[in-house]
């Protein structure tokens, strides 16, 4: 299923979820708590004492917020402390930190200013790529990632510059961009390939460094776009690549030079979560190993899957069932979020999420309850 814009964790056909209270492994909804399998909070870092311990730390140290733009007077320590080990982690020379994920796109678009640049993005990249191109102006067409012959006859056409933009990973969907191929499509000596991984950085790859990793990939052609909110489980983005690219979106970026940057303590937060990530190997494995034990327990009482090993399992029913199944799972004390994309059919489907909190009798439950559903319905 594509990513798509608009999209809203949300009651089958209704309003949003009005979350009370929440754990790694749960939410309150109206006064009663559930396990939880949705979000996008693979690692489980976001309720991790050491990144709490740091939050509260940075909060202490520089405030809430800094106040002004980075290039003014708002740039503290932290944010290039945050921006090295974010540039170490993906082996990239230099990163650039951004308010969230789709203003890092916003940014990097802004500083592909050589005329005429023409963009082609996977037809079911997340929006924010889409968006983000169209916001900065630049043309925009959209390729079919089982047609990358079709795409690279069209690159080889274009006398301009132009950049190919993929997600690292959709999730939904089940498939993981073909980086390589990608790069293959460009003309010789230029371009570039611009990697959303949103979704891949913190998961995919052995140390969870992300979608380069797990395609074994290096090429300065490559820039990466991505977010802190969802393995890291803190908040912001970021742009990183070669330093002339990391340059170029310094000096030409609007949005960086006019937003208010993250706020120091969630700086902290990601300084915090990333240092687990990198200097807890063993940790990550153990998570990976955990995800195929999800996987195999779905496969085992027919859910269907995708191909691509990851934590998220979507899927959908008849409408009816699809809203049954919820239901008794809720009954249960499972909330198994039944969401609503637009672009993955106008009734919804099922976005099932394993962390890195879930114990075995976690698992053992979704299994014992989603089976019991599917039979029932």
């Amino acid at each position: 299923m594509p990513q798509a814009a608009n999209a809203r964790e949300t009651r089958p056909f209704g309003g949003r979820l009005a979350v009370e209270r929440s754990s790694a492994r749960t939410i309150v909804l109206a006064g009663r708590e559930l396990l939880f399998f949705g979000g996008c909070g693979y690692l489980a870092l976001a309720h991790e004492p050491r990144v709490l311990a740091a939050l509260a730390e940075g909060a202490a140290l520089l405030g809430v917020c800094s106040g002004a733009a980075r290039e003014t007077t708002g740039n503290v320590v932290l944010h290039e402390q945050l921006e090295r080990e974010i540039a170490a982690a993906l082996e990239q020379e230099q990163a650039l930190l951004l308010p969230e994920g789709a203003c890092a796109n916003i940014a990097l678009f802004e500083s592909l200013n050589t005329p005429p640049l023409r963009c082609f993005v996977d037809r079911e990249a997340h929006p924010t790529l889409r968006n983000a191109a169209r916001i900065a102006d630049r043309d925009c067409a959209e390729f079919c990632d089982e047609d990358l012959h079709g795409l690279r006859t069209r690159l080889a056409a274009i006398e301009g510059e132009l950049a190919i933009c993929s997600d690292g990973v959709f999730p939904s969907a089940g498939r993981a961009a073909r980086i390589p191929e990608l790069l293959e499509c460009l003309p010789r000596g230029r371009g570039l390939l611009v990697i959303d991984d949103c979704h891949g950085f913190g998961v995919l790859g052995a140390r969870g460094r992300g979608s380069l990793e797990a395609a074994g990939v290096r090429d300065p052609r490559l820039v990466v776009t991505g977010t802190l909110s969802k393995a890291l489980g803190s908040y912001g983005g970021f742009v990183a690549g070669s330093r002339a690219r990391i340059a170029a979106v310094r000096e030409r970026s609007e949005l960086y030079a006019g937003t208010t940057p993250l706020p120091p303590p969630l700086a902290a937060a990601a300084r915090a979560a990333l240092a687990i990530l990198v200097g807890e190997p063993a940790r990550h494995a153990e998570y990976l190993r955990g995800v195929e034990r999800f996987r195999a327990g779905l496969r085992g009482i027919g859910v269907p899957l995708k191909p691509l090993c990851f934590p998220v399992c979507a899927f959908e029913l008849e409408p009816a069932r699809m809203l049954r199944v919820h239901e008794f799972a809720r009954e249960q004390g499972l909330f198994l979020p039944l969401i609503r994309y637009s672009g993955g059919g106008e009734h919804g489907f099922f976005r099932i999420v394993w962390n890195a909190a879930h114990e075995q009798r976690d698992l053992e439950e979704l299994l014992r309850v989603l089976e019991a559903a599917l039979r029932l319905t």
